[in-house]
Parts: C-alpha cells; structure tokens; sequence
C-alpha cells in the first residue's frame, strides 16, 4: 500500500503541466482533432513571415522610400507621377503600371487608414484560406480595381491607392464565409449571420462612395467572385469541430 501510495504522489507530482490560454487546444483535444492554431499565431508567427506582415511591410516600406525622396512635395510628386503613368498605359499600353498603384497611397492619413484595414482585411482572409491564397488575393483583386478605374475615368490620373486590393481581399472574406458556411458549426454560422456579416455591411457600404468609387467596388466585385473559389486552409476544418470563440462547444451539424 505505502509503495503503491508513493507512486501515485510521484505520477501526480511529475506530470507535466497543460497550458490552455484560451481553452482552444482543450476544446480542440476533447473533440478529438489537432489544435487549431489562434489567429494571433497565423498572423504574427514566431519565424518568418505571414502574408499579412509582408503586405503591410511592402506597403510600408513604399511609402517611406516615397516620402523620403519627395519630402513635402509628396503629393504634387504623387499626383504628376500619376498623371504620366496614365499616359504611359493609354499610349504605350503599358499596364504594368498598375502594378505599382496597388502599393500607393495618398499620404500619412491615407496610409494609416489603410494599413488597419489592411491588418483586419488580410488577417481574416489569412486564417481562413492560408498566406499565399491571400498574397494571389491581394494582386488579382488590386489589379482588377485599376483596371476597373481606369476603364470607368477615361482621363488622367491612374487610381493610387492600396484600398482597391484591400476591398478585394473584405470581398474574398464576405463570399468565401457565404459559399463555405456548411463547414461550420451552428455556433460559428450563428455568429457570421448575427454579428460579422451586419458589421462587415455597415463597415464597408459607407467606405466603397469615398475617393475612387470604381477602384472600391471593383476591387470588391473582384474579391466577392474570387472568394467563391478559394479553397479553404485545413485549420478552417478542424475549426468545425469546436467552437474556438464560444463558453460551450457545440458539435457541428450533420
């Protein structure tokens, strides 16, 4: 009895203690399939980088470069580059160009708006469809916004600005979680229906009539088609297994 004892005390003495932070590897062990990875992991990732760390760096980074060799005459610099480049792609049809606009932005407050969007856009498109899905994401639905306003002007200058992407990338989210809504649990689509898709909705009707209103709705028409194709990360069906945001898990339906 006492050796049997003195075991017990060592097993309870030695066993390794469990982190749950968020009680998401518990849930996850409970329902028998892997730990989800939390959205702060995918983003911000202890090596490397995510896609959504390099878009902001690269954008960043634009700017900065742009700033330094303009300085205060960043927008009169901005607005003629614009305004040749537009020419270039009407004469020459030079359509790389449009390239670069989707890593421009009008100014400081243009690039600070637009890197939180960016953050909140490339994030939920991220956990959901995985880094190079979102990276494809960000330059089709970027270049399809040019094109839709420079086909929708007709006169100079080229659309500037990031934001015709990020659309892009809040459309991808909105029609992927449309199209993919059966992968998740009752408490998942709960949560999508009642409080991201209304927030999503009064979030973006406002922004898409601000500066380039062709720039915006094309890159979201763009996002929204392309969403509909994106095949979805395989944490997103592990995901349907617990619900990581919930105080019960609800098994999913069949």
């Amino acid at each position: 009895m006492e050796s049997a004892r003195l075991k017990i005390v060592l097993v309870a003495h030695t066993a390794p203690m469990v982190r749950e932070p968020n009680g998401d590897h518990s849930k996850a062990a409970r329902h028998g399939v892997a730990p989800i990875t939390g959205l702060r992991e995918v983003l911000f990732p202890k090596r490397g980088l995510s896609a959504t760390e390099l878009l902001l760096a690269i954008n960043l980074t634009v700017a900065a470069a742009l700033l330094l060799a303009w300085g205060r005459d960043y927008g009169v610099s901005l607005h003629h580059w614009a305004d040749m480049r537009w020419g270039a792609v009407r004469a020459d049809h030079a359509y790389g160009w449009w390239l670069a606009t989707i890593f421009l932005h009008a100014g400081p407050g243009h690039l600070a708006r637009n890197m939180i969007a960016l953050l909140v856009s490339s994030g939920a498109l991220e956990f959901l469809v995985g880094g190079p899905w979102t990276l494809a994401a960000y330059l089709v639905t970027g270049l399809g916004a040019a094109w839709v306003s420079y086909a929708g002007h007709g006169a100079p200058p080229l659309s500037v600005g990031a934001s015709g992407a990020i659309f892009g990338l809040l459309g991808c989210t909105v029609s992927f979680i449309i199209r993919r809504h059966r992968m998740f649990n009752y408490a998942q689509r709960w949560k999508v229906w009642r409080v991201y898709v209304p927030l999503s909705i009064l979030l973006i009707l406002p922004a898409l009539v601000n500066a380039d209103v062709h720039a915006h709705v094309g890159g979201f028409v763009c996002g929204l088609i392309l969403g509909m194709w994106l095949p979805p990360h395989e944490r997103v069906r592990r995901l349907a297994a617990v619900d990581l945001l919930g105080d019960e898990d609800v098994p999913p339906e069949q």
